[in-house]
């Protein structure tokens, strides 16, 4: 009875564990989120530079353009805003851009891992526990 008990328990630890092997589609799910996640970042960060740079030069224009004179208050802090706003697209699409890139090399080598692991379990005697 022990033994018959104890084959049924090693069956059925052995039916649970191998219920948590990661599927290939979450690792693609997760890894086409993570390339969105890195091209938007990507897109805000470039959109954001460019918006920056435009504002910075058309400012310091602005003051070029006025060197006696003191230049229009309305012109100078809409420029103002403009190189804000591009700081602001940057503050937002580099840390988009950082996370889609490290959690796209996770999954990435995460994925070899699970496939290894496959490759390099021999099913024989014994218990064999996957995380």
């Amino acid at each position: 009875m022990k033994t018959l008990i104890l084959v049924l328990l090693l069956v059925i630890f052995t039916v649970s564990v191998n219920a948590q092997q990661k599927n290939s589609l979450i690792f693609g799910d997760a890894l086409v989120t993570d390339k969105k996640m890195e091209r938007i970042g990507t897109v805000l960060t470039v959109i954001g530079g460019v918006t920056l740079f435009a504002g910075n030069i058309m400012y310091w224009k602005t003051y070029n353009d006025y060197s006696n004179n003191d230049p229009p208050k309305d012109k100078v802090r809409t420029y103002g805003h403009v190189m804000l706003g591009g700081l602001g697209i940057m503050a937002v699409g580099i840390p988009l851009w950082a996370t889609g890139k490290a959690r796209e090399r996770h999954i990435r080598i995460e994925a070899e891992l699970v496939k290894f692991k496959g490759f390099a379990s021999a099913n024989g005697v014994g218990l064999k526990i996957r995380f």
